[in-house]
């Protein structure tokens, strides 16, 4: 529910409690699964006994935060309710307390406290908590993720270490925004969301150069990914750079990035948009000027660079650096909102009308939120 624009807070008493309005066990299923369709997604509930839980949700720009903790049941998104879901959209699953048996992706995976693991949305999957739980749940745009298509599409249903390297620090990271994410400065809630898509991006390239069974295009492809982002500040950066770089043929080179959402050059371009975005949020004693960081990034036509900066934010790159991006485009992540807190409870009014997911966007490229 908004109010000009504003998402407002929601609550919803608890399940469990006294039944002073004589709630059955049929309202209380129909309310949780109300809460859990939109926080999450359109899901199924099967619970074993009777039915309690509580449902926590803030946002931190384009990523959704939601705790859940509930007695045991089974959550289940059947194939017939993925029709018509078109944005892809990843929910990292981090496992407070408890159990759980998640079945995803042709994979099967057994989830113990502390562990990590990654659901896509638009695809079927069962959740099958045995006995009561906590489990965080962080929703994110795939395109704020760096990697190409074949490699998200590995994602689903594996579970991501976090034992050490970039997978600890992630689980660090989600546990303390579990706690006190809503306790963040608006401005910092953003940057920490960029923070998040950066470490699951880190432990997703650390954890595939531990795995045999990455095909040798998708590598190649990770890589191309790589070298792009730590060239941008070099003024040759082209296919014929990336291709002499992974010792590839450019012919090869654009064959790899076929059924990807950008071409290698479009790639290098809102990469370098993104650079220059973030040195523009970076804020000093002085701003610097549009045309330094065009043209640290490769930028030498001023007007180009304009009409590329507009085509990813939606704003000019002088409107964007005197307001450090806050809230100037649709096409950006939103602010971040209030905290939201959603209990199964008795129904009646104001039964389902928590703040839904993070709202649809156009069909264009959406670019990574600048971090600082």
């Amino acid at each position: 529910m908004r109010t000009n624009g504003v998402p407002m807070t929601v609550w919803v008493r608890s399940v469990g409690q006294e039944d002073a309005e004589g709630q059955s066990d049929e309202e209380r299923l129909a309310a949780w699964q109300r809460a859990l369709e939109e926080l999450l997604t359109p899901v199924t509930v099967a619970p074993r006994g009777r039915l309690q839980g509580t449902v926590t949700t803030h946002r931190l720009g384009y990523l959704q935060a939601s705790s859940v903790q509930a007695t045991p049941q089974k959550v289940s998104r059947p194939a017939r309710l993925c029709h018509g879901t078109a944005r892809q959209r990843f929910a990292l699953l981090h496992q407070h307390t408890g159990a759980a048996s998640l079945t995803h992706a042709g994979h099967q995976l057994l989830l113990a406290e502390g562990h990590l693991t990654v659901i896509d949305l638009k695809r079927p999957f069962s959740l099958d908590f045995p006995h009561p739980f906590g489990a965080g749940f962080f929703q994110l745009p795939s395109r704020v993720l760096g990697h190409p298509g074949p490699v998200l599409a590995e994602l689903p249903g594996r579970e991501m270490s976090s034992d050490g390297g970039p997978g600890a620090a992630l689980a660090l990271l989600l546990t303390e925004l579990a706690h006190s994410g809503t306790d963040l400065h608006p401005d910092a809630a953003p940057r920490v969301a960029g923070h998040v898509a950066g470490l699951v991006d880190a432990a997703v390239l650390h954890g595939r150069r531990q795995r045999p069974d990455v095909s040798p295009g998708d590598e190649l492809l990770a890589r191309a990914h790589e070298f792009v982002a730590a060239h941008l500040e070099d003024p040759d950066l082209g296919p014929e750079m990336v291709a002499a770089a992974l010792r590839i043929s450019v012919r090869y080179l654009h064959r790899l990035f076929e059924n990807e959402e950008l071409t290698v050059s479009r790639l290098i371009q809102v990469r370098r948009v993104e650079a220059c975005a973030r040195s523009f949020s970076r804020r000093g004693r002085s701003s610097p000027t549009v045309s330094a960081v065009a043209q640290r990034y490769g930028f030498v036509n001023a007007a180009h660079f304009s009409r590329a900066f507009r085509a990813v934010y939606g704003v000019s790159p002088r409107v964007w650096r005197d307001t450090a991006g806050a809230g100037v485009s649709a096409a950006r992540p939103a602010p971040a909102a209030p905290r939201t807190v959603i209990s199964v409870a008795e129904t009646g009014a104001g039964a389902g009308t928590g703040q839904g997911p993070v709202p649809r966007t156009s069909g264009r490229y959406t670019p990574k939120r600048p971090v600082t």
